[in-house]
């Protein structure tokens, strides 16, 4: 005789969008991106030596279409879109019971506003002038001709401050998977190439915006991690739960159900 079971189609859910890790690719990750970051430093200095004639270079790629893709690609990781389409998507993911995804886009939202901010407090101390504006070239800091600079457009170019939002952004996303991580990484690089194809930073200035979201990144990745896998939220973060759900350190979690 056959047996039959019936099955409960309220019972039925979707496979979870972000599968868990397990823990080695959670160091293995955040030594490459410490490495990239250490790497980063010398790599730095010959941009700076090379900044001029790479930007001699940009007319390679001139004509409308290039200039259109990369004002494209600048303004989607201004923060007045990205930010409010990420913290959409998460709102949407929480909604649809895709807990785990949720926490993947908080975790990137996070990471990139920390180096948002600390690429625009840094550009803002620095007082490097834009490589195209009518004023006198150089490295002035805070101050210059007794006057205050922070906050003025000329003087904020190092570094790029959409290269450390989307850096912080793409760079996170590591916390999926290697393909995700690859998408955030061209994303990354795409933002970079584009401020620099359109003049508004040198390329000095735009892998220094990349190592700061490296940087970022490194630091937040090992909570940033368990957050997204483990459902573990420090209790300092800043924020209590409006975007996704915190689940209790010693309630078992079942991977299940993200």
């Amino acid at each position: 005789m056959q047996l039959t079971h019936a099955v409960d189609p309220h019972g039925i859910k979707a496979a979870d969008l972000v599968p868990e890790a397990g823990a080695d690719r959670l160091h293995l990750v955040g030594y490459w991106l410490l490495g990239w970051a250490l790497v980063g430093l010398p790599f730095l200095g010959l941009l700076f030596w090379s900044d001029d004639w790479l930007r001699s270079q940009r007319s390679a790629l001139g004509g409308k279409g290039w200039n259109l893709l990369a004002s494209t690609i600048s303004g989607s990781a201004n923060g007045f879109v990205l930010i409010p389409a990420v913290v959409g998507l998460g709102v949407w993911f929480k909604r649809s019971s895709q807990r785990r995804a949720a926490r993947l886009l908080g975790a990137m939202l996070l990471s990139s506003l920390v180096s948002g901010v600390a690429g625009t407090g840094l550009r803002s101390i620095i007082g490097r002038t834009r490589p195209e504006v009518s004023v006198e070239q150089g490295w002035f800091g805070p101050r210059k001709d007794g006057r205050w600079i922070i906050g003025r457009h000329a003087y904020a170019s190092f570094p790029s401050g959409h290269a450390s939002l989307a850096a912080g952004l793409g760079f996170m996303a590591f916390v999926w998977g290697a393909r995700a991580g690859g998408l955030g990484l061209a994303f990354a690089l795409a933002v970079g190439w584009s401020r620099f194809h359109l003049g508004a930073h040198r390329a000095s200035d735009v892998w220094a915006g990349l190592l700061v979201g490296a940087l970022t990144v490194t630091l937040l990745w090992p909570s940033c991690w368990a957050w997204v896998h483990r459902g573990k939220r420090p209790s300092g973060w800043p924020w209590s739960g409006w975007l996704v759900e915190e689940i209790p350190h010693n309630y078992p979690v079942d991977s299940r159900k993200g």
